[in-house]
């Protein structure tokens, strides 16, 4: 469940968030979303490493 989930943020990024970085790369709601989404992103991650086990 949590690799799913971790993969949906993914492809969020890179579906949504990454093209309109590229048209705003200076704008803060671009580098907010991105700190955010990176976040979840990282913390999903470890939650993934730990339930592999």
């Amino acid at each position: 469940m949590v690799r799913e989930r971790l993969t949906e943020i993914r492809r969020f990024i890179t579906a949504v968030v990454a093209p309109h970085a590229v048209l705003q790369p200076k704008g803060r709601w671009s580098k907010h979303l991105d700190t955010q989404l990176g976040s979840v992103e990282c913390t999903l991650d470890v939650i993934a490493d730990g339930t592999d086990v």
